[in-house]
């Protein structure tokens, strides 16, 4: 997602060199592109900074959070200054423009090993499991909190944290922190 058409007409050029990644759709408006992503829930979301009306990878990434949504987020910008803030928000990685084709094959070996680490991890984990606390582990891993993961079920923030005591117990984690380095999850 990039709100100018050329760049993102650049991207999908470029990634079209590359059969492991499948390119769905492009968007220069954020607002269909957060539906789409929400609707789809892709795995990987490739995301400028700077979009269209001071909106930003942030109130993006933030939104889908909100709809219980969250892929691994590749950031693709111009602007360096947002290095700090892209760790707080845990992107997988922070690409300059102009995209240089060793550093996204890097980033795409990398992605791909995590993806295909972490499905593994999440399979040893998910068989433990009642359907409910795999619910909860599936949103723990995107990263929301209980407050978050109990609006999105419509439950109450206690049955989250109940769950979550009942994952940790099953897989004998002491935290979520120590539940996913066990794993190799993140």
């Amino acid at each position: 997602m990039d709100d100018e058409k050329p760049a993102c007409d650049r991207l999908l050029k470029v990634m079209r060199r590359f059969p492991q990644i499948d390119v769905k759709k492009t968007f220069t408006k954020s607002r269909e592109g957060i539906d789409y992503i929400i609707k789809t829930k892709p795995k990987v979301v490739f995301l400028d900074i700077e979009m269209e009306k001071n909106i930003t990878a942030f109130t993006i990434i933030n939104e889908l959070i909100a709809h219980c949504c969250r892929p691994v987020i590749i950031l693709i910008t111009a602007f360096p200054q947002y290095t700090l803030k892209a760790l707080k928000y845990e992107v997988f990685d922070y690409i300059m423009k102009p995209v240089d084709i060793d550093e996204l094959k890097e980033t795409l070996n990398r992605l791909e090993k995590y993806l295909n680490s972490s499905a593994a991890a999440i399979n040893q984990v998910l068989v433990l499991l009642s359907e409910r606390e795999k619910e909860i582990f599936k949103l723990l891993l995107d990263g929301l909190t209980s407050q978050e993961i109990a609006v999105c079920l419509s439950i109450s923030k206690n049955t989250v944290n109940t769950h979550r005591c009942n994952i940790l117990e099953k897989t004998g984690a002491k935290s979520t922190l120590d539940l996913l380095r066990m794993n190799n999850i993140r």
